[in-house]
């Protein structure tokens, strides 16, 4: 995959992380492990996208992508946590793990 093609994927699912931040921000329930998790998400994000190296942005990737894992975690632990925020935050880590799979 070409380096405007991963941009293209990683703006799509900034927009996923966004919409999972404003969820977790939203929501009461939301522990504070998962808002730190979904914080780093959205600056590592942030710092992909000034990225113009196809191997910094795999790297990038890569990170992003394990941060996702324990945001997943953390989400699956939180049981009074709403749905809307579950599902954003799962839908954040579906789309990194396809995205890193994709290029791997």
């Amino acid at each position: 995959m070409e380096v405007n093609q991963i941009q293209a994927e990683l703006a799509q699912v900034e927009h996923v992380i966004d919409r999972a931040a404003q969820a977790i921000q939203d929501d009461e329930a939301s522990p504070q492990e998962l808002k730190d998790c979904v914080r780093q998400l959205d600056d590592q994000s942030r710092k992909a996208r000034l990225s113009r190296d196809a191997q910094d942005l795999l790297q990038y990737i890569d990170e992003m992508e394990e941060t996702s894992d324990r945001a997943k975690i953390a989400c699956e632990k939180a049981n009074d946590l709403g749905t809307l925020a579950r599902s954003a935050v799962m839908q954040a880590h579906r789309r990194l793990s396809d995205l890193k799979y994709q290029l791997h």
